[in-house]
């Protein structure tokens, strides 16, 4: 019993939110939403800055961790206003948390 108290605590209140209202959290305002088309593109909506650039992964900062893109070729071919496009050969996306 303790255990799923424990586990409902540790929503927040945006989950609890967007759970109870039955809206995406990704239309919240304050997230992060990370959109990939095919192989060749991937944009980031309310991500922070970059922290790595090279063509092989591009890392940027997002709520509670971080968004590393890996793949061959890369370029970032739009930053603006929270908005970031990163083109070229996409081989992996991950979202890694606690790296803020």
């Amino acid at each position: 019993m303790r255990q799923k108290e424990r586990e409902t605590e540790r929503i927040s209140l945006r989950e609890k939110l967007c759970h109870a209202l039955d809206i995406q959290p990704d239309i919240f305002p304050g997230g992060t939403l990370v959109e990939i088309r095919g192989k060749n593109s991937v944009t980031v909506k309310g991500g922070g800055s970059i922290t790595l650039y090279t063509e092989e992964e591009i890392r940027l900062s997002a709520k509670g961790g971080e968004i590393c893109v890996r793949g061959r070729r890369l370029c970032c071919s739009a930053y603006c206003r929270g908005t970031t496009v990163i083109d070229g050969y996409i081989t992996s996306v991950e979202l890694e948390e606690g790296r803020e």
